[in-house]
């Protein structure tokens, strides 16, 4: 008898990959049509992925906040924070996604706003000249999409990871997924699946995100035929500990860095230099993400990092009554907004203590992907039935991520919720192709079924040890050449061959689940390095080593990757303009980011 090509069969209208920010607006949305929805998360839904770490922001222009009941800034209009994105993305953001962005970003916070979520302040945030920003805890945001989504009884299955889209006739027609506790197969038959899965940070050994971020959804969709876009442009957030090893990934300092005491932290060289002087004289350390992190990364570059590679986060130079003060309104800050992390609260009087007497090491992690699935203003990726939405999508943001991703989630997850019910509607569910189904599941037990081959965890140190090498917020030619071919090499010829070696056993197996999200963490390094060779220039948050200079004549363009015969291939093409035509000629990356962060340092409103 032959054996079965899947033990359980789920069918739903709409399949919601990812259950948190952008998962849980379309599934809402979705279910509000009166469609049929199952959410599948890899984790348990609001305790994974990136959205309950964060701090969290909303943002919307100031008008938009007036309406809503908010202290905004009225010279402020969703115009003029669609002008300052556009620019402050360094021109490569589609501005038909940028003006959709603006639109929803206010209409997702009327729907967060009428379900409960509180409100601590509304503020500047992100370096933003006017308040944009309401302030509320992330925890509580994930908790309150979860409530609505239980309210709504709409269908969940929790630590499921959905390995492969299924297809047919050139539409999406469901996926096949891995139930991680008890090693089951799962065919969910749907008429169209919502891509929520998030980054790929743990393609970085330092990084800032949670372990589940393995670019599951990027790799999937590329499999299934969709584009890439803007791979190359990773932003990393400064300021996260290197040393202690207590405090190790923890961004604590950068959040510091952000609240009122910002001002009076110091960022040294290991010759006790405040080299922010050096990058940004106006801004210093509260300049943006990316320029505090070049900066650090040329300090470190040129010989003049910390013991530990990276720079110095530094109180000493305050009494230690100023020390003090420091700690006490930054307790006080995370007070205000119910920020119960235990992480920081251990860390607090242990730090407190250190810094009156030496300075903390911090460095530069992988924090957020700009890049990712090609996909329109509606969300749509140009396969028929398949959709994706907030970070694993790419777009929307250019070569800065400029505000918050907090907003971007929710709105475009909102946005593929309201876009597909008109497509499901039109269209029945079809029955996938045996040896489609085959295909899938050969891949996914193969490594249980091997007695030889690679093991997972040194195949995942070697990738670590590529991307801290050659992917580092500077890169440079000659380091990127080495990544591809190694890369390529992992991808292709080591990681198809990957062996479970600790046990055969299907239930909660990580070194099995590892081997599946090897495969998709190499892929998305591997076009991250292809977009990074074929931008010769450096703009935004990207920056090459050999190429100092943003070239608009040349490079003012998007990398764009689809999938030829299962391989990478890349082509470059025009940002979509509306009104703001594209920038011309070439200037250093200094009087580029002059240019593209002048809304962020003027004194009035015009």
């Amino acid at each position: 008898m032959a054996e079965a090509l899947y033990d359980r069969e789920l069918v739903c209208d709409v399949l919601v990959v990812g259950s948190e920010g952008a998962g849980g607006p379309a599934a809402i949305n979705a279910a509000r049509a009166g469609l049929d929805v199952l959410i599948a998360s890899k984790g348990k839904m609001s305790r994974c992925g990136a959205s309950q770490m964060a701090g969290a922001d909303f943002n919307l222009d100031g008008r938009s906040a007036r309406e809503l009941g908010l202290p905004g800034d009225d010279r402020d209009s969703p115009q003029r924070f669609f002008e300052d994105l556009v620019r402050e993305g360094f021109h490569l953001g589609n501005q038909r996604m940028i003006e959709k962005y603006v639109e929803y970003a206010a209409k997702n916070t009327a729907d967060l706003l009428e379900w409960g979520m509180p409100v601590y302040r509304f503020e500047q945030v992100h370096a933003e000249e006017m308040a944009r920003g309401i302030i509320t805890s992330g925890v509580k945001w994930v908790r309150i999409l979860r409530r609505k989504v239980m309210e709504m009884g709409i269908r969940l299955v929790e630590d499921t990871m959905v390995v492969d889209l299924l297809t047919r006739d050139s539409r999406v027609i469901g996926a096949v997924a891995l139930d991680l506790k008890s090693g089951e197969i799962v065919l969910i038959k749907a008429r169209a699946v919502v891509l929520c899965t998030g980054g790929w940070q743990r393609a970085y050994h330092f990084n800032s995100a949670s372990a589940d971020l393995t670019g599951d959804g990027q790799a999937m969709a590329f499999r299934a035929g969709a584009q890439m876009i803007g791979m190359e442009m990773v932003q990393y957030v400064p300021a996260t500990m290197i040393w202690p090893p207590l405090a190790r990934k923890s961004i604590l300092p950068y959040i510091m860095m952000e609240t009122e005491v910002g001002p009076l932290v110091q960022l040294l060289n290991g010759e006790g230099e405040r080299f922010m002087q050096r990058y940004d004289p106006t801004n210093l350390e509260q300049s943006t993400k990316e320029i505090v992190a070049i900066a650090g990364e040329m300090e470190v570059e040129e010989g003049r990092g910390s013991p530990h590679g990276g720079v110095y986060f530094a109180l000493k130079h305050l009494t230690p009554e100023g020390v003090d003060y420091v700690w006490s309104k930054f307790t006080e800050f995370l007070d205000e907004n119910n920020d119960k992390r235990s992480e920081f609260r251990k860390l607090l009087p242990h730090l407190l203590e250190m810094s009156k007497t030496q300075d903390l090491e911090v460095g530069n992690a992988a924090h957020f992907m700009v890049g990712g699935i090609k996909v329109d203003e509606n969300t749509e990726t140009g396969i028929p039935g398949l959709y994706a939405a907030g970070e694993c999508s790419g777009g929307l943001w250019g070569s800065v991520r400029v505000a918050s991703a907090t907003t971007q989630v929710g709105a475009q997850g909102r946005i593929a919720g309201e876009v597909c019910p008109a497509y499901v509607k039109g269209v029945e569910h079809a029955e996938p192709a045996s040896e489609q189904l085959e295909a899938v599941r050969a891949r996914i037990l193969a490594p249980l079924q091997r007695e030889e081959g690679p093991s997972p965890v040194s195949l995942l140190e070697r990738m670590h040890g590529l991307s801290e090498e050659y992917l580092r917020v500077i890169r440079d030619g000659e380091g990127l050449e080495n990544a591809y071919d190694e890369l390529s090499w992992m991808r292709r010829d080591e990681a198809p061959h990957l062996r479970v070696s600790a046990s055969k056993s299907r239930k909660l197996n990580y070194e099995w689940q590892l081997c599946l999200e090897l495969q998709n963490m190499l892929l998305c390094l591997e076009m991250s390095v292809l977009g990074s060779l074929r931008r010769e220039e450096s703009r935004g948050g990207f920056y090459r080593r050999d190429f100092p200079y943003t070239d608009n004549d040349r490079f003012c363009v998007n990398t764009v990757i689809s999938n030829r015969d299962g391989e990478p291939s890349l082509r470059m093409e025009e940002p979509v303009v509306t009104t703001i035509p594209l920038p011309t000629g070439t200037m250093s990356f200094e009087e580029a980011v002059a240019s593209g962060t002048a809304s962020l340092k003027r004194g009035e409103v015009d």
